[in-house]
């Protein structure tokens, strides 16, 4: 008896290797979108083979996931796949900046999104505008072409998380769990 209640059931089985070939699928779509991305200008890419890349992404993911993808390329803004010796850091993200406060402020939005699928987008109430700030901001980094604005923006990214992390975070849940 105890041995049947350790197994797992067909529906498990079926789950986890179906959770296994959707995650190796994703990655391989993002891997490949990445490399093309990052190659365009060396070997453009191809409308069809685009189209194709979308339809097949949306079937293997749901809002939860792109919005995962887009916490994932916002890595691959700041360290391309394809980095040579040679390039600075700064030189490197000038170039790729649209790119990663486009995906920063879709990144904002799916999880706005996400949160309202489950209705939650006005419990608590700060959580709005908490988010919002960050959207606004990662569309002032798409218009400001400077050096100073993404400076700023990096600092001030960095030190509202860590606030939030280790000091108003920790406030907000005590209370909501006392009240």
């Amino acid at each position: 008896m105890q041995n049947q209640s350790n197994q797992m059931s067909s529906f498990e089985f079926i789950a986890a290797l179906m959770s296994i070939i959707i995650g190796l699928g994703v990655t391989n779509l993002l891997a490949g979108a990445g490399r093309a991305f990052y190659r365009r200008r060396q070997n453009p890419i191809d409308e069809v083979h685009i189209v194709f890349t979308a339809a097949t992404l949306l079937l293997l993911v749901l809002v939860l996931i792109v919005w995962t993808i887009s916490l994932y390329m916002l890595t691959v803004f700041l360290y391309p796949p394809d980095l040579s010796e040679g390039e600075e850091h700064g030189d490197r993200f000038h170039r790729n900046r649209t790119g990663y406060y486009s995906t920063f402020l879709t990144m904002c939005l799916l999880d706005i999104a996400q949160t309202a699928i489950r209705g939650d987008v006005f419990h608590p109430v700060w959580y709005l505008p908490f988010v919002s700030q960050y959207a606004l901001l990662a569309s002032g980094g798409l218009i400001a072409r400077r050096r100073g604005y993404n400076r700023f923006f990096a600092w001030y990214l960095l030190i509202t998380l860590l606030i939030w992390a280790l000091v108003v975070r920790r406030y907000l849940v005590s209370d909501s769990i006392t009240g």
